[in-house]
């Protein structure tokens, strides 16, 4: 058995963070070539549907190499090893067989960061490998590990249970509200908190508000930066469907109202005429599982829920009664005081009645953003 060069694999999902943002519903994968003890080739999954990154390393050789014929060149992989954070698909989806291309590669030497949890792969391409002939290892290097599963916690999550990873992002006082009494919100965390939330919903498939949210400060909710071209569905929780038709999110056709049975017919026509989706959760009151479920089949693996007080209460309180519809909470705090027991708390519901079953988060993680501080953590790890 040789020795899997730990350096390598750290590059490899250095790489693959490239495609994050990008490769849903697929996930995020980083793959290099090395020979002789130099890096001769890498690359990621760039988009879903596009070649995997081990078809994108292995035609960048080839394309250093000079070689033109789409058949491979054995001779550019004698000896050569290669790293890649999941483990090769062996069925034929929108891209044929991974494991195909690596055999006939001729690769001697194959190095995997994790087993792809899909059930239609789990292990079988690592045996498919291994039937072959090639000489496989695992990672087990827990830290990287760690790192690996981190980066795709969204896949992970919907492999295992059909619904997309959800993260809940708030910009709340030192007190914990997130408006005054008279609801003014604009704004209590600095400028560097709310663009470094822009940058993380941008990650995201699709962000989620509530209807008072739209109806008070009529919010874009868009892509920024590199991901501004992408497709970020944003999706209104609005139970009689009362949004304004004029509202911001309503600009193109990627939007999704979640409402209920008390959203009246005019309203559901007008909605219809005017070419919005929507649909009901539920009598009077949304179930957020089954929009979750919902958002999942139809593509969405990760949704970044920006509020109000409302929707978090009630996506909290669901998530005591069933705790995988809630993984990951980013507050940004300022050191504010707005003080008032009227003013707006940041999770609104029934909340815990008793100390002894409150959930603490995993992985908790406190650093300065501007003037405020960033607290982030998880409930669920996949």
């Amino acid at each position: 058995m040789f020795n899997m060069d730990l350096n390598l694999m750290q590059r490899a999902y250095e790489i693959a963070k490239n495609g994050i943002g990008f490769t849903s519903p697929n996930p995020c994968v980083g793959a290099l070539i090395e020979k002789g003890g130099i890096v001769v080739a890498e690359s990621w999954h760039k988009v879903a549907g596009g070649p995997h990154a081990e078809v994108n390393a292995i035609n960048e050789l080839m394309k250093k190499s000079f070689v033109r014929s789409m058949e491979i060149d054995k001779t550019l992989f004698q000896n050569a090893t290669l790293y890649v954070t999941l483990e090769p698909c062996c069925f034929h989806g929108k891209t044929p067989a991974c494991t195909d291309l690596l055999l006939k590669a001729g690769f001697k030497k194959i190095c995997i960061g994790t087993k792809d949890p899909n059930k239609k792969v789990n292990g079988k391409g690592i045996g498919i490998l291994k039937k072959h002939g090639i000489e496989v290892e695992i990672l087990e290097d827990k830290n990287l590990i760690e790192k690996l599963t981190e980066l795709n916690q969204p896949f992970f999550k919907f492999v295992k249970c059909g619904m997309p990873y959800v993260i809940l992002k708030a910009g709340i006082s030192l007190d914990g509200k997130i408006a005054t009494a008279k609801g003014e919100s604009k704004w209590i965390t600095s400028e560097i908190s709310r663009n470094d939330a822009k940058n993380i919903r941008s990650k995201c498939d699709a962000v989620i508000v509530g209807g008072g949210t739209v109806k008070k400060d009529n919010p874009e909710l868009g892509a920024t930066e590199k991901y501004k071209n992408k497709k970020l569905l944003r999706v209104i929780i609005d139970q009689n469907l009362s949004v304004s038709l004029d509202a911001k999110v309503f600009r193109d056709e990627n939007v999704f109202v979640a409402c209920t049975d008390l959203a009246s017919k005019k309203r559901k026509e007008e909605f219809k005429k005017n070419g919005i989706k929507f649909k009901s959760f539920g009598k009077k009151e949304i179930s957020i599982k089954k929009l979750l479920l919902y958002l999942g089949a139809h593509g969405i693996l990760s949704v970044f829920v920006e509020g109000g007080s409302i929707v978090f209460g009630k996506l909290y309180d669901s998530f005591l009664k069933e705790k995988n519809v809630l993984d990951k909470i980013i507050f940004y705090i300022a050191p504010k005081i707005i003080g008032g027991k009227n003013a707006l708390p940041v999770i609104g519901g029934d909340g815990i009645d008793k100390l002894k079953n409150i959930h603490t988060l995993k992985n908790f993680i406190s650093e300065k953003s501007g003037d405020d501080i960033k607290i982030s953590g998880v409930f669920n790890v996949y």
